[in-house]
């Protein structure tokens, strides 16, 4: 079936997003707590055409549906005209994603005189999920004392922090809302969307001398440069220069679990979809 009568067929249809997880570091989920960072860019899925970029160009400005009901760029060769469909692995508009992030377990002793377990992140350390007796059923989020004593648990022992794969779903504190999802390459970053992503402004003054900064130790005298040492320094087989394609995500931020999200936004219906868009492809 092509593409275009697929997509007719689907119109009206009410399809169950899948829920996927995105991962951040600590200085990004700072970001995230304090709403400065509504943007994020990945690589994931874009493999075979970031092997050589300079070659290939998105077919169309709207990604659209392939038989399947999969949402996606199609790509072409410059060269050969081979095509290829890529699907997004994060979803579209309306999609949500569940943010894992570096977290560790302790025991804390209440007034009642109970031990319960309690989660802590990296990223804000004086927030954390308090669990009735066991890691098993989440009570709530609230923040923690501020002499809580984040260095040693409860036993005694270091206070290690986990790798941010292993967090389980239900101790994750924020759900992204996507609100629009486009392919580019990743130099096309404007000033607007480097600040989007999270970079601060952390010094300036005389002769319009600026300082932005992402991370700790990575500044830069513009927003871009900023966000390009920090691109560096997370995707080291794809940094700045060799100017890959990217999803870009855009997103609201929500403060709660996303199995605590209604039911009712977990789906939507076809024919209300909010567009994707695909910067500079052919019209």
């Amino acid at each position: 079936m092509p593409p275009a009568a697929a997509k007719r067929s689907m119109e009206g249809r009410t399809m169950v997003r899948k829920q996927r997880f995105i991962s951040f570091i600590p200085p990004l989920i700072q970001a995230l707590h304090a709403g400065h960072k509504t943007q994020t860019r990945r690589l994931q899925g874009l493999d075979g055409i970031n092997q050589d970029p300079d070659h290939w160009v998105p077919l169309h400005a709207a990604v659209t549906l392939d038989t399947t009901g999969q949402l996606g760029v199609a790509f072409q060769h410059l060269e050969t005209g081979d095509r290829q469909w890529l699907p997004c692995p994060y979803g579209g508009p309306g999609s949500h994603l569940w943010v894992k992030e570096p977290w560790a377990s302790l025991m804390e002793q209440h007034e009642d005189g109970v031990e319960r377990h309690c989660v802590a992140y990296e990223g804000t350390p004086r927030v954390g999920i308090r669990t009735p007796g066991c890691l098993g059923a989440v009570d709530h989020i609230r923040y923690l004392d501020e002499d809580t004593d984040l260095s040693e648990h409860y036993f005694g022992w270091p206070l290690r922090w986990r790798a941010s794969r292993y967090m389980p779903r239900r101790f994750s504190r924020f759900t992204l809302t996507l609100t629009q999802v486009r392919v580019e390459r990743l130099q096309e970053l404007r000033r607007d969307d480097a600040i989007a992503e999270g970079v601060q402004r952390v010094g300036g003054g005389l002769l319009r001398w600026e300082n932005w900064s992402a991370t700790d130790g990575q500044n830069g005298a513009s927003p871009e440069t900023a966000f390009a040492l920090l691109w560096n320094h997370l995707n080291s087989t794809r940094p700045w220069n060799t100017n890959p394609f990217v999803w870009v995500l855009s997103f609201t931020v929500g403060h709660v679990n996303i199995d605590a999200l209604d039911d009712n936004s977990s789906s939507y219906t076809m024919s209300s979809q909010p567009a994707l868009t695909v910067a500079g492809g052919a019209s």
